[in-house]
């Protein structure tokens, strides 16, 4: 037991007369980078809250490297593990410095003063987390994800060996959440930082963790590695939800594609249809929820067997397709045009090119032309996606003279699409 981090041990939590935990046991090695997950109510954070010693279960025992966690100081706790809660309150007018400097507490006496080395971990932390910008600014006039990240910092200023996390990434957009999660993996795989976290998002959970709890009901559902938990059918059991699950065009992990709800197969007037102009399993996610959200989407040109056709087969998507392995034919060229034309939207989504699938770039300028709204995903990034000598590049900066629309992300495709809805259902309301 000793060589364990945290152990858990028959742990049973209540709020009133409501039982929250019935008998949870996990432990948790050194350098584990351990994800919770779980619908509402499951008891994520109650279960958080053990393991930092915010809440004192009326059953069982949290034992920390060997030790009852209830029979360590808060401040030798403080020293080795730092806790990240989801809202952090601040009630006075700090700066971000002063702020993230309170990290430096449980290292220094009762009459310390931080001295030149504090000052430099502070700095490192803040750099580390992308707040140092931020150090003069007062603390009560950050937004969501400017606190989200000062709190992280601060509780790096700690120099913990343990990082607990509750919902760290919750007030930020996708790229801020990449980057605080990319760090967090840093820490834990470079320098061994044991992190212990709750994330709503599966896909994050499956991209980050080494392993996941899976909590139902107060209870654990399932442990193991992304590939063990993240199954058709335990999503289904857990969530109630239907679910697609592939694997990562990269790094192979599970991802979960959420399904539509069944409809009766009729398509409304005011239904927006969205043409996504996708490939190498950039566009599955999405397709799905496009179509959750009630869109008819279709996509093209996909090679068979791609990600993307295979996530447009299992959602009964239009799906533009070509040969696998293969060049773009002027054929399918056509066709993904002809499709697209009959969409409302259209997204380019962030897919390398290169030759073999130079067209789904060239597409847009007769869509932008006829008048077509497209969108261009991450054109930030493209030069690094782009393997044709940069003609990619050049035709995405002349097609933005034409009209053609950036977006940096595909948070940023959902909100537009949830704004094209609304606008489209206006028209239609006013025309009665």
């Amino acid at each position: 037991m000793s060589n364990m981090v945290f152990k858990i041990h028959d742990i049973e939590c209540s709020y009133g007369s409501h039982q929250v935990l019935k008998g949870v046991n996990f432990e948790v090695p050194p350098g584990s980078f351990l994800v919770i997950i779980g619908p509402n109510a499951a008891g994520k954070s109650t279960l958080l809250k053990t393991i930092t010693a915010a809440l004192k279960p009326i059953g069982g025992v949290v034992y920390f490297q060997g030790k009852d966690l209830n029979e360590i100081s808060r401040r030798d706790l403080a020293k080795q593990v730092a806790v990240v809660p989801q809202e952090t309150e601040v009630n006075f007018p700090f700066t971000v410095l002063e702020l993230v400097m309170m990290g430096r507490h449980p290292h220094l006496g009762r009459f310390d003063q931080e001295n030149k080395q504090d000052f430099e971990i502070v700095r490192q932390a803040m750099e580390s987390a992308n707040c140092w910008h931020l150090r003069d600014r007062n603390a009560l006039e950050l937004s969501g994800g400017e606190s989200q990240k000062v709190i992280l910092a601060r509780a790096l200023a700690q120099e913990p060996e343990i990082i607990l996390l509750d919902e760290p990434v919750s007030h930020l957009d996708l790229s801020a959440q990449l980057e605080v999660l990319n760090l967090l993996k840093e820490m834990n795989s470079n320098h061994g930082v044991t992190c212990i976290g709750i994330l709503h998002d599966l896909n994050l959970a499956s991209q980050f963790s080494k392993q996941l709890i899976m909590l139902k009901d107060g209870k654990i559902f399932k442990t193991g590695t992304p590939k063990e938990v993240l199954t058709v059918e335990n999503v289904k059991k857990v969530y109630n939800t239907d679910v697609l699950v592939i694997k990562h065009p990269l790094s192979g992990v599970p991802q979960i594609v959420v399904l539509p709800i069944a409809s009766d197969g009729s398509v409304s007037s005011s239904q927006l249809r969205v043409h996504l102009i996708c490939g190498g399993g950039v566009g599955g996610a999405l397709m799905g929820q496009l179509s959750r959200l009630g869109c008819r989407v279709s996509a093209g040109v996909v090679n068979i067997q791609d990600t993307d056709w295979e996530v447009g087969q299992a959602l009964g998507l239009e799906i533009v397709e070509e040969k696998p392995f293969s060049s773009i034919s002027t054929r399918s060229y056509e066709a993904n045009l002809q499709m697209a034309l009959q969409a409302d939207v259209i997204f380019a989504l962030e897919t390398p090119f290169g030759r073999g699938n130079i067209l789904n770039a060239q597409v847009l300028e007769p869509l932008l032309a006829d008048g077509k709204p497209c969108y261009f995903v991450d054109a930030e990034h493209l030069p690094e996606r782009d393997y044709t000598g940069g003609d990619v590049d050049r035709c995405i900066s002349m097609l933005k003279e034409q009209g053609l629309q950036l977006l940096p992300d595909q948070l940023s495709v959902l909100k537009e699409v949830q704004n094209l809805r609304k606008e489209k259902s206006d028209v239609e309301t006013a025309l009665g």
